[in-house]
């Protein structure tokens, strides 16, 4: 079949366009914009989400702080943040303590909620006049060797390259044939906010029992924290159980941070770990939950998406003229989806050992955690991996 090229000498109506209204896609375009792209970023503004995202609390490494320094949008949202210096990890009577002085570094990660960073990297595009916001989505995509053409109620613009920064329901993975599958958990992440009696230090802690997973992270006040509880979805969150769900996680907590005080109603997601079959098409990449997610026991989810985004930007300086070419798609492809594979199966096979209810796999389990609390290089191993998961 002929495929149309652009008619010579056409310009498109922008280098790039970015699908998706949320914090991948405004990082995507701001990163863009920063190397000089003109930017057509399609997405609804983001409000009113039932899958608790509005309350997560982000764990961004170093990494990711690094590149949104060199955006110019980290001291918009800086004082948001809480830099966390140690983890404790428990699971039974086994603890370890991984701090930021073991692997070199000033923090391990900077704790931020998903409404505080979004509000401040919309804020931040309104400073690039590279970047046009479109708050819809497209209707219609079509990709042609030269060119991808996108529309909207019968309006049509024409860029070099897309990127799918529209999570894990993806309509642009959808639209470029992108094959994709899922592990399902069958669990659930259920997120709320708690204050605690006793100040929370900026430690985040971690418990293993019992086949669940609850973290504890710190908000900016002192005493506030937001839970992330990986539990099975036969645990009921709605009005009725918040005292048993109240109870529960002092329990588990073991009154780490005090006398604990439900502050909003608890909301909950499915958990399960997407897999794409590539993270490209003709000139079109997906980033972010688009292309992957993962477990959240290690809070490596957005910071992958970001991994991603650093890649792109080699693209992006590397291709200025055309960063929807063969050969930037192929760069793109080759460095990130094998990596990204690594790090799914890795949480995969960590998220097994942890919920495993089997006496030998826990006693290995407790076993392995004594050795990383009693041995320094490992220690420092484990925790350099968590800070550059790809």
């Amino acid at each position: 079949m002929f495929i149309p090229a652009q008619a010579p000498g056409e310009p498109p109506d922008a280098m790039m366009a970015v699908v998706g209204g949320g914090i991948m896609g405004a990082l995507s375009a701001i990163a863009a914009s920063q190397a000089g792209l003109s930017v057509l970023w399609f997405g609804p503004v983001e409000q009113g989400r039932q899958d608790g995202a509005h309350a997560r609390n982000y764990a961004l490494g170093p990494a990711s702080v690094d590149l949104m320094r060199r955006l110019g949008v980290w001291q918009a949202v800086a004082s948001s943040s809480v830099p966390i210096t140690r983890m404790e990890v428990y699971a039974g009577e086994s603890r370890v303590d991984l701090s930021a002085s073991d692997a070199g570094t000033d923090f391990l990660s900077s704790m931020i909620l998903h409404r505080e960073l979004l509000d401040g990297l919309e804020h931040a595009v309104r400073f690039h006049p590279r970047i046009q916001r479109i708050a819809m989505r497209p209707d219609r995509m079509t990709a042609f060797p030269d060119r991808v053409e996108l529309g909207i109620d019968g309006r049509k613009w024409t860029v070099r390259l897309v990127v799918g920064a529209d999570g894990a329901r993806s309509w642009v993975r959808q639209q470029a044939g992108i094959l994709w599958g899922q592990r399902d958990y069958g669990q659930q992440g259920v997120v709320a906010s708690f204050t605690g009696s006793h100040p929370h230090g900026g430690v985040a802690a971690q418990w293993f029992e019992d086949g669940e997973i609850l973290a504890l992270l710190p908000l900016p006040d002192p005493h506030q924290l937001s839970m992330v509880w990986s539990t099975s979805r036969a645990h009921a969150v709605d009005a009725a159980n918040l005292p048993e769900l109240l109870r529960h996680v002092q329990r588990c907590s073991r009154d780490r941070f005090g006398e604990l005080t439900l502050l909003d109603v608890p909301v909950s997601a499915p958990l399960r770990m997407l897999l794409t079959n590539a993270q490209s098409s003709l000139r079109t990449v997906l980033v972010g939950d688009a292309a992957h997610t993962v477990h959240p026991l290690a809070g490596y989810g957005l910071n992958l998406g970001i991994q991603d985004l650093l890649v792109l930007e080699s693209v992006f300086r590397d291709h200025p003229d055309d960063p929807g070419s063969n050969t930037a798609i192929t760069t793109y492809e080759k460095s990130r989806h094998r990596r990204v594979r690594r790090v799914q199966w890795g949480l995969d096979m960590l998220q097994r050992l942890v919920t495993a209810s089997h006496p030998a796999v826990t006693r290995m389990t407790r076993l392995g955690m004594r050795a990383v609390a009693d041995i320094g290089p490992l220690r420092q191993l484990l925790i350099r991996q968590a800070l550059m998961p790809s």
